[in-house]
């Protein structure tokens, strides 16, 4: 389950053990922007793609997940 812990069994759950810095991987959050549940990749991601982070920031990209422009050069 994880390699930072060791794996406690409380009532039959698998659990990490108090103070694993991991435990957040098994948590779910809603992205600040759009309001969709995702699973984190960062400890500190808050936004679930990077269009709703530069959304949620305020902060313009012209990168083709912000634009939306797919046309190949």
């Amino acid at each position: 389950m994880c390699s930072s812990c060791e794996v406690l069994t409380i009532n039959g759950v698998l659990c990490h053990e108090l103070g694993c810095p991991d435990a957040w991987r098994d948590y779910t959050r809603e992205c600040k922007w759009c309001g969709t549940e995702f699973t984190p990749e960062d400890k500190h991601q808050d936004c679930c793609s990077h269009s709703c982070t530069m959304n949620y920031l305020s902060i313009e990209c012209d990168c083709t997940e912000c634009t939306g422009d797919t046309e190949l050069i």
